[in-house]
Order: C-alpha cells, then sequence, then structure tokens
C-alpha cells in the first residue's frame, strides 16, 4: 500500500512538473508593443484600424521572423483575427479579418482548384448547373420574389434631351417598399437593346455626372438604359435609412429589384429587342452585373467595371452579406462571371484596386471557360494599369466600344457633350425630402423585418438608430454644403458606433471588484463601467475633434457636442446662477471653463449616467473651487433648497 501510494505521488510531481515546463513562461507581452518593434525591426509603418488596448499575445518574440516583415506580422496578428493590407511603400495598414477579402496569391489558388473541377464543356455545364440552383438558394431570392406585389409603377413626365428622353420611375416591389430609377431612351423609332444599370458605391450614386452621361451616350446611339438606387442610397435611404444598406438583406433586395426591373421593362416596353438585353455596372454595381447574369439567362451581354476578383467578394454587405460564394463547395465572382459563357462578356479593371490581377488571373480563367465553347474571342478584358477605381472617360469608352460591337449601336452618336447633366433634384421620383412618398410607403427599416430573421438585424437596428441621431443633430445646424453635411454626419455616426461598440465589448464585469479610493466604498457597477469605458482609444476622440473642428466654428462644434450631452453645460450653469445668485464673472468663467471640460470627456460615454456622472466631478471641482473663494457651498446650497421648499409653500397656499 505504502509503495503504491509513493507511486501515486511521484506521478502527481512528474505531472505538476511537466505542467509547469509547458506553461512556466508563455513570453506574453503587449501587441501594441510587438507591433511597434516591427515597425523599428523593418523599417516599415503600421496605420491601425484596430483596437490593440488589453491585447497580449502569448509566445510574442517566437513570433517574429527576422527575414519577413510579412510573416511576422501574420503570425502576431492572426491570434487577434487581425490581418494587414500593404499599402504604397513601406506602409502596411492593420484591420481586421474580413471574409470577403483574400489575396491575389489565394485568388490564384482558387482559380487552379476550380479548373480542376471541368476540363469539358460537358462537366463544366454540371457545375453550372448545380452553381445557378445553389447561389439562388442561398441568397434566398426566390422567398422575396414570390412576395412582390404587381403594382404598376409611378413615372414622371418624360424630359426631351438631344437625341434621348429620361423619365422617372418609382417601382413597388415588396408592399410598400420601391426601387427608384431613371429610363433613357433613344429618340430613334424601332426595337431598342436594354441596358439594366445598377448603381455602385460612387459617391453621388446614380445622380452623379459620369453616371448620367454613359446612360445619355448610350440612350443616344440606340439603347434603353435603366439605372437605379442602391438599396438604402438615394431615394431608397428616406424609406430604410442608409445603415440598412450595410445588410445582408441588401443584398437579395437588389438582386430583387434588378430582376424585378427587368421583368417590368420587357413586359411593358414593345420598343425593346429582346435578344440585345444588356446589364453594366461599376464596383458594387460590376458585382451586381455578374449577380444577376448567374440568376437570369435573359441577359444576352455583360459588362462588370472595375470589380471583378477571384479574391475579393465586395467589401459591403449588400455584395457578400448572404454567403452566395459558398454554393457548391466554394465558389467566387470569376467563376460567378464564368457562368455567362459563351455570351458576350467585357471585364474592365484598372492598377490601383483589387482588379490590378485581372489580366494574370481572372481574364485568362475566364478564356478557359468560354474555350468550351469555341468562344474565347467573345470575352475581352480592357485593363487601365495607371488608373484607379472609379468610371472614368476610359471606362465609359471601353463600355461604349463594346456595346457598340455586341448591340450594333449606332456609333456616329457617340458623344458625351451632347448629353445635358441634369441637377438631382430633377431625377427623384419623390421629390424632395421624399415629399411625394405615398402613404402607404414604408418609412422604417424595421417594417422590412417580417422577410428576414429578426435576429440577423438586431446591430444594423442600432446603427440605424444611431443614424438617425446623428442626422437629427447635424440637421440643426443648418449647413448648406452638401459635402460638409456628409463629411459631419459620416464622423459623428462613427464616433457613436465607436463609443457603443467598445462599451458593449468592454462590460464592467471586464474590470475587477475592488474599493473606489475617492469614498472607500466598494466599486459600483457604474464606477467599473466608467473605468472601462474611459480605456477607450484616445484616437476615437481625437478624430471625432479634429474633424469637427476642421469642418464646423467653434459655435457649430459646440452645439454638437450639446447634442451628445443633452445641453448639460447651459442646465448646469443654470443651476449655479440660481444657487449663486451674485455670481462674479471670474466664478462664472471658471465654473463654464470645467462644464465644457465635462462636455467633451463625457461624449466618449455611452449612458446618460455615465455622462453624469463626468459631470459631477468637475462640479465637485467648480464647488471647490467656490469654497476655496470664500463661499460655502453647503450653506449656499441649503439656502438655495429652502427658498424652493418655501416658493412651493407659497404657491400651495394660494391655492388654498
Amino acid at each position: 500500500m505504502k509503495k503504491i501510494f509513493l507511486i501515486v505521488l511521484l506521478v502527481s510531481f512528474v505531472g505538476a512538473n511537466a505542467q509547469n515546463l509547458t506553461f512556466e513562461n508563455k513570453f506574453a507581452r503587449p501587441l501594441s508593443e510587438v507591433l511597434t518593434d516591427i515597425q523599428a525591426r523593418f523599417h516599415i509603418r503600421l496605420k491601425y484600424d484596430v483596437d490593440t488596448v488589453g491585447k497580449i499575445l502569448p509566445y510574442a518574440d517566437f513570433r517574429i521572423r527576422p527575414y519577413s516583415a510579412e510573416e511576422s506580422l501574420t503570425n502576431v496578428l492572426s491570434p487577434f483575427d487581425y490581418k494587414f493590407v500593404k499599402q504604397e511603400g513601406n506602409l502596411y495598414k492593420i484591420r481586421n479579418y474580413e471574409y470577403a477579402r483574400r489575396t491575389s496569391e489565394d485568388g490564384q489558388k482558387a482559380l487552379i482548384y476550380l479548373k480542376s473541377l471541368y476540363s469539358d464543356k460537358e462537366s463544366w455545364e454540371k457545375r453550372r448547373a448545380n452553381l445557378r440552383k445553389e447561389v439562388r438558394a442561398r441568397l434566398g431570392l426566390d422567398s422575396l420574389l414570390n412576395k412582390r406585389v404587381n403594382a404598376k409603377p409611378i413615372l414622371s413626365k418624360i424630359r426631351k434631351f438631344d437625341g434621348y428622353t429620361v423619365q422617372n420611375f418609382a417601382l413597388e416591389t415588396l408592399p410598400g417598399l420601391y426601387v427608384c430609377g431613371s429610363i433613357y431612351t433613344p429618340n430613334s423609332k424601332g426595337k431598342h437593346a436594354l441596358i439594366i444599370c445598377p448603381n455602385g458605391h460612387f459617391g453621388g450614386g446614380r445622380y452623379r455626372e459620369d453616371q448620367q452621361q454613359r446612360m445619355g451616350t448610350l440612350a443616344r446611339m440606340g439603347a434603353i438604359c435603366v439605372d437605379y438606387d442602391l438599396f438604402g442610397w438615394g431615394e431608397s435611404a428616406l424609406q430604410v435609412g442608409s445603415a440598412a444598406h450595410r445588410s445582408s438583406a441588401a443584398h437579395v433586395i437588389q438582386a430583387m429589384n434588378g430582376l424585378s426591373i427587368l421583368d417590368y421593362m420587357l413586359s411593358s416596353r414593345k420598343d425593346i429587342d429582346k435578344s440585345r438585353v444588356g446589364v453594366n455596372g461599376g464596383s458594387g454595381g460590376g458585382t451586381q452585373t455578374v449577380l444577376l447574369t448567374a440568376l437570369d439567362q435573359r441577359f444576352t451581354a455583360a459588362a462588370p467595371v472595375v470589380s471583378l476578383s477571384s479574391h475579393f467578394d465586395g467589401g459591403c454587405p449588400c455584395e457578400s452579406g448572404m454567403p452566395v460564394t459558398m454554393a457548391c463547395g466554394g465558389t467566387n465572382n470569376a467563376e460567378l462571371a464564368a457562368m455567362f459563357a459563351p455570351r458576350p462578356m467585357l471585364v474592365v479593371s484598372d492598377g490601383k484596386d483589387w482588379t490590378s490581377s485581372v489580366p494574370e488571373l481572372e481574364f485568362p480563367y475566364l478564356q478557359y471557360v468560354f474555350g468550351f465553347y469555341g468562344a474565347v474571342d467573345k470575352v475581352t478584358n480592357v485593363h487601365l494599369p495607371k488608373e484607379g477605381h472609379d468610371f472614368g472617360l476610359n471606362k465609359r469608352n471601353a463600355v461604349y466600344d463594346f456595346f457598340i460591337s455586341a448591340f450594333s449601336l449606332d456609333k456616329t452618336k457617340l458623344d458625351e457633350k451632347r448629353v445635358t447633366i441634369e441637377p438631382e433634384e430633377a431625377m427623384y421620383s419623390f421629390g424632395k425630402d421624399g415629399i411625394l412618398l405615398p402613404a402607404t410607403a414604408i418609412r422604417s427599416f424595421d417594417k422590412l423585418a417580417v422577410y428576414f430573421d429578426k435576429g440577423r438585424f438586431s446591430v444594423l437596428q442600432s446603427n440605424i438608430s444611431l443614424e438617425k441621431k446623428t442626422t437629427d443633430w447635424v440637421s440643426f445646424l443648418n449647413l448648406e454644403d452638401k459635402k460638409k453635411i456628409s463629411f459631419v454626419t459620416t464622423l459623428v455616426y462613427n464616433h457613436l458606433r465607436s463609443v457603443r461598440e467598445w462599451h458593449n465589448e468592454h462590460p464592467y464585469s471586464t474590470v475587477p471588484e475592488g474599493i473606489n479610493p475617492l469614498n472607500g466604498k466598494p466599486l459600483s457597477q457604474l464606477d467599473r463601467e466608467m473605468i472601462a469605458d474611459s480605456a477607450m482609444p484616445k484616437e476615437v476622440h481625437t478624430k471625432l475633434m479634429n474633424g469637427l473642428r476642421k469642418a464646423l466654428t467653434e459655435e457649430q462644434v459646440e452645439a454638437i457636442l450639446d447634442k451628445y450631452t443633452v445641453g448639460k453645460v447651459a442646465f448646469t450653469l443654470a443651476g449655479y446662477h440660481a444657487i449663486v445668485p451674485d455670481l462674479t464673472e471670474k466664478e462664472e468663467a471658471f465654473i463654464l471653463e470645467n462644464l465644457k471640460l465635462a462636455r467633451e470627456q463625457a461624449i466618449d460615454y455611452k449612458s446618460m449616467k455615465q455622462i453624469s456622472a463626468v459631470f459631477e466631478i468637475y462640479k465637485n471641482k467648480c464647488e471647490e473651487y467656490l469654497n476655496n473663494n470664500g463661499r460655502s457651498w453647503r450653506q449656499l446650497f441649503k439656502d438655495y433648497v429652502n427658498k424652493v421648499k418655501a416658493e412651493k409653500a407659497a404657491k400651495a397656499a394660494q391655492k388654498r
């Protein structure tokens, strides 16, 4: 028995020491410290879009590879689900992991894998049939299409220009939900090609100059062109708010909108040649272009611009929010585009965004698939290596040449100078600020929740609430410059969102229980919330204040800060005047200065209890100052309370 006891004791001892050897030292260091060392070691610069506060990296120095900055960054960032993105020169941006964005090397490996799945037309068409079915299912499209209303669109008066006309429309899709856009029609008689033009994420939306130039020019050459708002952009934002655009709901609703417009145009217009139906968009509109061709076989020519990639699914949930690229074991936008073979397709790419790899990766892959049909010449690539992410003149010219060839348009009418650039208001279906929205139109994204999983959109609902708050605050300033309005709105919205996310991700429970050194009592929940929230990176505050002071006058900045704190500066100062009727100018200046300090500090806290707690700190300073200035704050406050009680008693006596 004694021997058995000694063996057990020995095993326990060895086990314990083995564990100590394993976990004796994790060589842990703060992530921010390690990243600073990497910058110095490799002579690179890091720009942060992530929070490194409190992040501890185990086995930190062992993750660094002395021969490679990029391998070191990969090893150091991966435990936190962070990644780096190479910028120009020696600059790297540190970001959260993005499921929709990969590297060109990943794209190359994916295309090699996909090519291994099919080697001829027969095997490819089996894959394509399965993709078409599963992409549709993963998008959840048919469920929405079955709920569409069959209502006539609201049409504006036709506006006549040089060689074409423009008419605005509002097409009701789901009950009370409208998609708005404009129809550009050639003046010439006969059957015309139709080109559906989903909008992308370029500033100004579908109202911008280059969009109107493209629509008008294509119409002048003989194509009916229809452009329309992104979900949550333009007039759609009047109904659901712009935050709704950043949701997976936008992914499926935009697809539904594109197909609904196609249905309407083909069923209602007798001047359309159904053998010539095109689709063309840039950026996010290019992603929609590819998706629409995968969903509907009525398109006969397609031109995605500055969008197509094997390693980027689209940076907005409206492009990648639904898991369509998980179809059939994994796909990407290059394979979805290949589904269009052997019909004519133009891919426009440039050298300064994710499409820079198209000539070496995506285009050869498309040629491989088009080759199954003996149609390699049907897919073309116009690559602009010195250009960036836009829909500039060279991109538009590539589109014009493509549709001139594919649809036999009249090249003699190609003259953008003949296109009239209309003011944005002229293109509204519902007038300025949606004044003409039907009474039955929905005016909240909440009304669409019935069509989706409510749990999925809880964060979106919060975003919409922050967006409304921000819009109301900025509207109070009565700014006239639209760019300034947009800048300040985005600035304040991003700050409010950062404060909310920090608060939610750092609950009071992350702060250990302890004693408040100011009063000797145990830390309250509010105390611990304040400690947790006060650790938010100072860059969040600095970015807001620098931006506000860059765009606004000091008076306007103070107006925004007052909105954050519900006017507590003026309210509290009025209280001091009531309690201390003979407040001197010097005393008032001191109190006002401290209340403004409290206000600026308080904007980084989420709840009114926290904001009030910040003001309480500075009120204590003010009251201490008054005491040191020969006054007795306690007596002044007591006298004020007695005065208020006496006044109430007197009023009560009068009523009797």
